[in-house]
């Protein structure tokens, strides 16, 4: 093999590495459930250490595979470069769906492991192909797909109108992302033809295209019964890829778009889509954190959890109209992504010892499994985050774009409703036990696992509260900025 065939195999290797262990699984995983490996029963077991590994393999092979030359792929005039935004959600992606995987065990717990590396795949991938807006259509089919695969083996009725409901959004937000592509190629006509259009109302007319993808793919009010829906029907593998992970990856996409195409022209574009953008994200956190105190189900309770942390995106999305040349709104992805990754967790180990859904029915887990406790008190955590962090800035930064004191106040006061959201249930949990809580079997705390839960929470929430940096490698843009701005339609 020669240095420039090596040289290709190592960038092919880097480039690629999720998207081949995903592949890899669709291979390992029936072979090593076959009988020649172990008894039948053991099988399940079997494929949940294997789909482990090859989360926490993904992960670390994105982390290497920074973007740079040695990781650009390049076929014809398609360039696949991992870039830092996708190569972060990727490395800190694998070892939280490991968690997640390990600890809710179960028979289809290699599946679900399998929908959590496709998902970490799409997400590189689209993340890595700097070809306009064609990576969120993109991650709206992988998602729609990822839902049904989450969804299969199962007769539940309410999981099957999930994904129906998933793939009639995907419908819309495809075709959104279709009027997007052809108003931004017409901008280029704006600036030869002034009586086409202007080049403002047509970024104008890209911007709330995108707007609507953001709030739609987050859950966003009044986007939100799909998200509730999707964390109270579908496991919480796919809950978190579907309704979070993917979504982040589309705001990570829409957030460096806008930035350049708002940069490229003089005039404002903002109108009347800024004040609602501004007040939807404010109200959305408020709604979000007092539809979870008042809820009782589980399920219910994460879903308007991650409605209302999705607040703090559609601010950002404002933002982001109103200053395209800050980086904050970009900060706030990961962090959002990660706290209600957390809250998943402690979700899937809830369901994993008391099959319960039920809050009433819950009464003293947090007395019963003290390890589990620990991790709703990390969601806390990194809810209020570090003062003085880079974190609280960009959280500062975005809910001053908005200008209003209003909008601020209700801000706060949703941000102050998900904490109590969180507490609410941790107060459940230091209650009187319940006799279903009282006669459930507890796994020690020295059980590797449950090691596992306890480190992976420490260092999810030290990422997500702004103690370890990880914003700032979200904060890059996704394509670089031209070096002479005409219009936007100019833009490589």
């Amino acid at each position: 093999m020669s240095d420039a065939q090596g040289l290709l195999l190592l960038s092919a290797l880097r480039a690629l590495a999720p998207l081949a262990l995903a592949l890899v699984s669709l291979v390992a995983v029936p072979i090593i459930s076959a009988k020649r490996f172990g008894a039948p029963l053991q099988a399940a077991t079997r494929a949940r250490y294997l789909v482990v590994a090859l989360l926490l393999l993904s992960g670390g092979a994105a982390f290497v595979a920074g973007a740079g030359v040695s990781s650009t792929l390049s076929i014809e005039e398609l360039s696949i470069n991992p870039s830092q935004p996708g190569r972060l959600l990727v490395a800190l992606g694998g070892p939280i769906f490991a968690i997640i995987v390990a600890v809710g065990e179960g028979r289809r717990a290699g599946a679900m492991g399998q929908v959590a590396l496709f998902g970490l795949a799409v997400i590189d991938l689209a993340l890595a192909i700097p070809i306009g807006l064609a990576p969120i259509a993109l991650l709206l089919i992988g998602g729609t797909s990822l839902a049904a695969l989450a969804a299969g083996g199962k007769e539940d009725a309410e999981r099957a109108r999930a994904v129906f409901r998933d793939l009639r959004s995907a419908g819309v937000l495809i075709t959104l992302t279709v009027v997007a592509e052809l108003l931004r190629s017409a901008i280029p006509l704006s600036a030869t033809d002034p009586a086409y259009a202007t080049t403002a109302s047509l970024t104008a007319g890209v911007a709330l295209s995108l707007s609507l993808i953001v709030l739609a793919s987050i859950g966003a009010f009044p986007f939100h019964h799909r998200l509730v829906r999707i964390f109270d029907s579908l496991p919480i593998v796919g809950s978190l890829m579907v309704g979070v992970w993917i979504p982040a990856a589309i705001t990570l996409i829409i957030f460096s778009e806008l930035s350049l195409l708002i940069s490229a022209v003089s005039d404002p574009i903002g109108g009347a889509v800024l004040p609602i953008l501004v007040v939807t994200g404010a109200f959305t956190m408020l709604f979000g954190g007092i539809s979870a105190l008042l809820h009782d189900d589980v399920g219910e309770v994460l879903g308007f959890f991650a409605v209302g942390s999705s607040g703090w995106l559609a601010l950002g999305l404002a933002a982001v109209i109103a200053r395209p040349s800050t980086l904050a709104p970009h900060e706030l992805v990961i962090p959002a992504t990660l706290v209600i990754s957390l809250f998943g967790i402690w979700r899937a180990a809830i369901r994993r010892r008391y099959d319960l859904v039920s809050l009433q029915d819950l009464t003293g887990w947090a007395r019963h499994t003290s390890a589990i406790g620990l991790v709703l008190l990390g969601v806390i955590v990194a809810l209020i985050a570090v003062p003085g962090s880079a974190l609280w800035s960009a959280r500062a930064d975005v809910i001053g774009a908005s200008g209003s004191v209003i909008t601020v106040v209700v801000a706060l006061a949703g941000a102050v409703s998900l904490v109590a959201a969180v507490l609410r249930v941790l107060l459940v949990g230091l209650s009187q036990k319940s006799r279903d809580v009282e006669r459930t079997e507890v796994r020690r705390v020295t059980h590797p696992v449950t090691i596992a839960m306890l480190a992976g929470t420490i260092l999810i929430t030290g990422a997500a509260a702004g103690v370890i940096d990880v914003e700032s490698a979200a904060s890059e843009l996704l394509r670089p900025a031209p070096e002479a701005t005409v219009v936007p339609g100019d833009l490589p």
